[in-house]
């Protein structure tokens, strides 16, 4: 890693990380069998291995994660706290999506660390048998924090620029 990078990384990662831990909720982008896309959201909690999420198979997007393992995932600035609607502050992954056993330590784990940061709820639903535990591993991602200020990031935090050419240009008049 070269300087830039180095000086890049240790501005933005507490930057990301802040933002990622005001985050309840992530959006996620799943595939059916017939590359149908469905989006939605769920709770999570983020692990060292991942970002761990409890889902029902009634849902649309339980079946597809059982379905298909490749999954985009998205934590985005609200709304309300943006100065800019179109330049919210963002996170964004490809992921692929681990069931994790039900018998088996990171189910405790993952459990434990939902329930910590989404309250008792998770205890109950962890108890009915449509709901499953998902890991999500991040793979190659992009953290935008406005407008020109575009950032890859790998799932292991590493940052870097994004090779912008030309960036936003206006159209030619006619």
């Amino acid at each position: 890693m070269n300087n830039d990078s180095q000086a890049l990384q240790q501005r933005l990662l507490p930057e990301i990380r802040a933002f990622r831990d005001t985050c309840q909720t992530l959006m996620m982008a799943t595939l059916d069998q017939a590359a149908n896309p469905n989006v939605s959201y769920a709770p999570f909690a983020l692990q060292e291995d991942g970002y761990y999420v409890l889902i029902s198979e009634i849902a649309r997007h339980g079946q597809n994660l059982q379905q298909c393992n490749r999954v985009s995932i998205m934590l985005i600035e609200d709304e309300g706290q943006s100065r800019q609607i179109y330049a919210r502050k963002r996170l964004t992954f490809d992921a692929m999506a681990d069931e994790v056993p039900r018998d088996s330590a990171d189910w405790e784990r993952g459990i434990a660390a939902l329930q910590q940061r989404q309250g008792e709820i998770v205890n109950n639903l962890s108890q009915l048998g449509d709901f499953h535990l998902f890991r999500l591993v991040p793979e190659k991602g992009l953290y935008v924090k406005g407008f020109g200020q575009a950032f890859t990031v790998s799932g292991d935090e590493l940052v870097d620029f994004v090779h912008l050419k030309e960036g936003h240009r206006k159209l030619k008049a006619s």
